[in-house]
């Protein structure tokens, strides 16, 4: 090999060799910025709400507040209406207050047409209802034309004379009634005044039976 030939060839040597660094310094580059490009900060912000479901709850009492019980259909108040017999003509009158719990919602309550375990005498008694305000008394005042104080509706039936098929219900009848507000919170109850009475025509048979009337007043929250 002649000298010419060998400094050719080492010089070949180098220059690849410089390729290859130059390849190789370029990778670590690359590399390197890669690395940069797909590093990144990162945070997170986070925000939380708590829900709670509301309450609608009643109660009610028989004896104009003075007490109060929550009443079931398997276990309901027994109205406090005067103690004795029910003869035809007779009328009887007892309250019924209704109020929410505290921290219930307010909503309306809905009276439903009584049920009874004798249709012979319950067709034989008819019954009215009225709301009255704070302060009045329940009894026959509240029914009269011209009530002062007035009631705050009448639920069930129209001011006027007792008995009257005009003025009132028959304890059978199943007719829908209105519905009427109760405040929240256990705020002021809603009174309800029941006047029941037995028809001036009633048979002689009934005497001595008995009949059990159940009144529903169903309740639903505002919301």
């Amino acid at each position: 090999m002649t000298r010419r030939s060998h400094a050719r060839r080492a010089e070949d040597r180098r220059r690849r060799f410089a390729r290859i660094r130059a390849i190789l310094a370029g990778g670590l580059v690359l590399g390197v910025g890669g690395s940069l490009t797909m590093a990144a900060w990162a945070d997170s912000e986070f925000g939380q709400a708590t829900f709670t479901a509301s309450r609608f709850d009643t109660e009610s009492s028989i004896n104009s507040g003075t007490s109060w019980a929550d009443s079931t259909a398997a276990a309901p108040l027994s109205f406090a209406f005067p103690a004795g017999g029910m003869s035809p003509t007779t009328v009887k009158y007892a309250p019924f207050w209704v109020r929410t719990k505290a921290l219930s919602l307010d909503g309306t309550l809905a009276l439903q047409p009584p049920t009874n375990g004798n249709a012979a005498l319950a067709g034989a008694m008819r019954y009215r209802v009225v709301r009255y305000p704070v302060g009045a008394t329940c009894g026959a005042a509240l029914f009269q034309a011209g009530a002062n104080p007035a009631p705050t509706s009448f639920i069930v039936g129209t001011a006027g004379a007792a008995g009257s098929t005009a003025t009132s219900v028959a304890l059978t009848s199943a007719v829908a009634l209105p519905t009427t507000s109760v405040a929240a919170n256990q705020g002021a109850a809603t009174q309800f005044c029941f006047e029941v009475s037995m028809n001036s025509d009633a048979a002689n048979e009934l005497q001595g039976q008995s009949v059990t009337a159940v009144w529903e007043v169903k309740a639903s929250s505002s919301s």
